[in-house]
């Protein structure tokens, strides 16, 4: 026994170095009834007493292998109550026939729920999953043959939110020597000899290989990953402090960043804020791969002013002259709007959700324009109804107030740099076809105030 004793102390230190357990903490054990599910159950219960911890056993079914599925759930409900440990267990309510990946993914998503459901009834800190040092190594080499970035390599964290992995610095090897040793009894899944699934493949064809080569090969990958991951947090950090301090305080669906101190940083810390960007808009981001990334990276390095880039996950970035804005669009795209206004009172447009509001009033004896840009003064007898109320639209001309010649909409909107995405929602007040006042902005000189103007119709969006 003399070896399972030095594996439970590795696993003791590993979970002190990670401060995964605090003390009086209720865990959640998520057991598959496999080797390493079984194996960390069992040492978090000699440790138990120790860590001043409680632990529930958690068993998720998916239901994929009629036959395997019941065994093994009570094979890990026998193995809780011989523990005298709670036994929570699930199925999955679907047998969903995806493509493999998808199913992969699915079912991930699945377990994940079910085990966050299980922490919340029972007010448990923290759930404990089996990964290990050859899963740290798999998942490295997966990563790599796909081009992940640094952040990706640095692959499975020992602890992340409520997750912890207290044998994620021991191998595959030493935990089958260590449940043969205690004569524990466990499953071997035969969906892990499919070889349709890309992990499996690196499992039973690529690491055999390569351990040919270096017999060391995963305790050097663990001693890589670890390396990358403290870099990684460094950069996180630093990227963090960044956002906080340039883009002050921000809507969880839109932040914006000054362009010119951003593309001052070193390339490596823009990308990082980049992707910390997004995963701070959306929470997950594992369809965002690096290309999206750089794509982001170039836009920001553009001669040109404006632009904008369509994302994974309903994220949008846009380049606006001076500003780097990163959007998660909840809805559609706001489509063109038009209505037809007859007579004066409070019209709502919900394409843009602001309210136009058009009255008559006389011309006060000592009338100045307003200051507001949301308000327009207008001569009632040159503004006759019925008026339309439009977004804008390619070959919209006008006189801008002050100018003696026509002027595109279009060139209008760049002297003034408006973003393309204002322009779309910028509301048009119309003549006929005669663009009256370009909410926002400003008037045509046509139907200006002017000192024979008797009546004033005002407008003002809100």
């Amino acid at each position: 026994m003399k070896k399972s004793t030095e594996l439970l102390d590795r696993i003791r230190k590993t979970i002190v170095r990670y401060h995964m357990i605090g003390p009086g903490d209720k865990v959640i054990a998520a057991v598959s009834g496999g080797a390493d599910s079984v194996c960390l159950v069992h040492v978090l219960y000699r440790l138990s007493r120790e860590l001043d911890l409680r632990l529930v056993v958690a068993h998720f079914d998916h239901g994929w292998r009629p036959g395997e599925d019941e065994f093994e759930t009570e094979l890990v409900r026998s193995f809780a109550f011989s523990l005298g440990l709670p036994f929570e267990t699930a199925k999955s309510p679907s047998r969903m026939k995806k493509g493999l990946l998808s199913l992969e993914e699915s079912a991930r998503n699945e377990r994940y729920g079910f085990l966050e459901r299980v922490r919340e009834k029972h007010l448990a800190n923290r759930v404990a999953l089996g990964h290990h040092l050859h899963d740290q190594a798999e998942t490295f080499l997966m990563r790599v043959l796909r081009g992940s970035g640094v952040s990706g390599l640095a692959a499975i964290p020992p602890t992340r939110d409520n997750l912890i992995r207290p044998l994620i610095e021991v191998t595959r090897d030493e935990i089958e020597l260590y449940v043969k040793e205690r004569e524990l009894s466990f499953a071997v899944d035969s969906s892990n000899l499919n070889t349709d699934l890309f992990r499996n493949r690196i499992r039973l064809e690529l690491v055999p290989l390569l351990l040919q080569y270096q017999p060391r090969l995963v305790e050097h990958l663990g001693e890589m990953t670890s390396t990358l991951r403290e870099e990684s947090e460094f950069l996180d950090s630093l990227s963090a402090e960044w956002i906080g301090k340039e883009t002050g305080p921000h809507s969880n669906k839109k932040i914006s960043i000054p362009l010119q101190r951003f593309l001052a940083l070193p390339a490596v810390l823009r990308k990082r804020i980049i992707r910390k960007i997004l995963v701070t808009l959306r929470g997950s981001v594992r369809r965002i791969g690096r290309k999206h990334v750089h794509a982001v990276d170039g836009l920001a390095k553009s001669t040109q002013p404006q632009g904008r880039l369509n994302l994974p996950e309903r994220l949008i970035v846009k380049r606006t002259y001076d500003f780097l804005h990163f959007i998660y669009q909840d809805e559609g795209v706001t489509e063109g709007f038009c209505y037809c206004l007859d007579g004066p009172g409070t019209f709502y447009i919900q394409e843009i959700g602001k309210s136009l509001s058009l009255s008559v009033r006389d011309k006060e004896e000592k009338w100045s324009p307003p200051a507001s840009p949301w308000t327009a003064d207008l001569d009632l007898e040159k503004t006759r109804f019925p008026l339309v109320i439009r977004s804008f639209r390619p070959g919209d001309r006008f006189i801008p107030l002050g100018m003696k010649g026509h002027k595109k909409l279009k060139d209008f909107f760049v002297d003034l740099k408006v973003p393309f995405d204002v322009r779309r929602t910028t509301p048009i007040l119309l003549q006929q076809e005669t663009p009256v006042w370009v909410g926002g902005c400003r008037i045509d000189e046509r139907f200006k105030v002017t000192p024979s103007t008797r009546t004033i119709l005002e407008a003002r969006l809100t």
